[in-house]
């Protein structure tokens, strides 16, 4: 074994080129070590220089259960929230949610997200109702001031809502990229019973996810790594949902051939 990677030749020829992908992205770099939240030092390999190296092994391993529990989810149309928002992930985050058609947090978390749907979804309304009707031209009715502080209202709102609007129910399941930013998030999701899969660096709190990827979450590059890994899983189960969603109409106009 390679005392800094942890790679072994147990690992197949797929995963070999995954570990050598993450070896460049620099997945395996964690924080430094008087940081290290004991709960995750299973997910360690060694100290170098006073900063913890993930085991890249255990990385991968966490990292394909986490896609198969998110291709199960969509493929049985499920639907997940991404939440990113610190630079390394709000850009990956939005554009693989927006490419899969899911909700997604990129701006600050709104405490009450999920705990106060009720109250989120009323505002997401009235939200879309301003949009719409500044569509129209329906706010051409009020004086110039006052439709410049809805031009203002508007921003501020899509800035808060604009990636959520299509959540008309609470999400099956939530992403994290970036746990120790959003903690809230995960808090949020426990509370009401919803699985959260999260990157995980080595000062996180483990036992704020149902499904832990170990790895760099300080780092684009790691983190866009991970992201596109999850985001071939999610574009498969969108198939298997499409498949799903067309096989009672082929069985239903097979059924109208034999009867004839």
């Amino acid at each position: 074994m390679n005392e800094v990677s942890g790679e072994e030749p147990s690992l197949n020829v797929e995963e070999k080129e995954l570990f050598h992908q993450m070896m460049e992205a620099g997945v395996f770099y964690g924080r430094s070590k008087s940081k290290t939240n004991p709960l995750l030092k299973k997910f360690i390999l060694t100290t170098r220089s006073g900063f913890e190296v993930i085991d890249l092994q255990k990385a991968i391993e966490h990292l394909k259960r986490a896609g198969d529990v998110l291709k199960n989810v969509i493929a049985n149309n499920g639907v997940i929230l991404f939440v990113g928002t610190s630079p390394a992930c709000k850009n990956i985050i939005k554009e693989t949610a927006e490419k899969l058609e899911s909700p997604y947090v990129t701006e600050r978390w709104l405490g009450g997200t999920l705990t106060n749907f009720k109250t989120i979804s009323a505002r997401i309304s009235y939200f879309k109702k301003l949009k719409e009707d500044k569509s129209a031209g329906r706010l051409i009715k009020y004086t110039k001031k006052e439709q410049l502080e809805k031009d203002k209202e508007l921003l501020k709102l899509e800035r808060l809502f604009g990636g959520i609007e299509t959540l008309d129910k609470l999400p099956s399941m939530i992403f994290i990229a970036d746990l120790s930013q959003n903690q809230y998030a995960a808090k949020e999701a426990k509370q009401k019973k919803i699985p959260v899969i999260g990157f995980l660096n080595t000062d996180t709190d483990p036992t704020l996810v149902d499904y832990p990827i170990p790895g760099n979450d300080r780092s684009s590059a790691s983190v866009v790594l991970l992201m596109k890994f999850l985001e071939e899983a999610a574009l498969e189960g969108k198939k298997e949902a499409l498949l799903k969603k067309e096989e009672p109409k082929e069985a239903k106009t097979d059924g109208e051939e034999a009867s004839k």
